[in-house]
């Protein structure tokens, strides 16, 4: 507990879930950064669940915040890391977490899907990189912490666009932790495997399709 007291953190994509429902990622580590002492700024594209996430954690005596945060967008970002400068001083902690995803081979793929998942997954975290490394640089300090997927490490029968943008993703923190360095910012890329998460719950009306991605999972199990 408390490791991160006194620290403010932004988590993109974290207002997808409720507490009386699925959380993801985003979710569960904004829940996870408060209890450790961090504020901590839910961002999301979802206003209602977003703030009513945010609301679930002041009930529970958290200093938790909502913004709208399109991370498609690069004036959005600027307005959403100015305020929280404005307001807290500092940007200790990015976890770039927003994202989605396409479920077609690469001749399955469109034009629109590619363009929709890439502008999310790739040039979404390239802005946020960007913005928050800008803000981090005058403290001499900061950690950005990219959410990219065992897909951007392997291959599949499926998912191209998505494994291409977690890909992406990848070399993406390579080049970002050694070019911010110099400014004492860390970089780093976490490759979860299969979870359960917003972005995939109809996989639990599927049977079949769970049992085919559990079988690939060691413990069987959802993480």
């Amino acid at each position: 507990m408390d490791r991160l007291t006194n620290k403010v953190s932004l988590i993109t994509g974290s207002g997808s879930g409720t507490m009386d429902s699925i959380l993801g990622f985003g979710g569960e580590a904004a829940l996870k950064f408060c209890e450790e002492g961090s504020t901590v700024i839910i961002s999301d594209v979802d206003d209602e669940k977003g703030q009513r996430f945010s609301d679930q954690l002041n009930e529970k005596g958290f200093p938790a915040y909502y913004r709208h945060l399109n991370v498609e967008k690069e004036a959005e970002w600027e307005e959403t890391i100015n305020w929280i400068c404005d307001t807290f001083g500092k940007l200790d902690v990015l976890v770039n977490n927003a994202g989605t995803a396409n479920r077609g081979d690469v001749l399955n793929t469109t034009e629109e899907d590619w363009d929709r998942v890439n502008q999310v997954n790739a040039k979404g975290y390239f802005l946020g990189i960007k913005t928050a490394g800008e803000a981090m640089k005058p403290e001499n300090t900061g950690s950005i912490i990219n959410v990219s997927s065992i897909y951007g490490i392997v291959g599949s029968l499926h998912s191209f666009a998505y494994h291409a943008s977690k890909g992406a993703i990848r070399t993406m923190t390579k080049s970002a932790a050694i070019q911010l360095a110099k400014y004492k910012i860390r970089v780093n890329a976490i490759y979860p495997g299969y979870s359960m998460t917003p972005l995939n719950k109809d996989l639990s009306n599927d049977p079949a399709a769970i049992k085919v991605r559990l079988n690939n999972v060691p413990m069987g199990s959802w993480i």
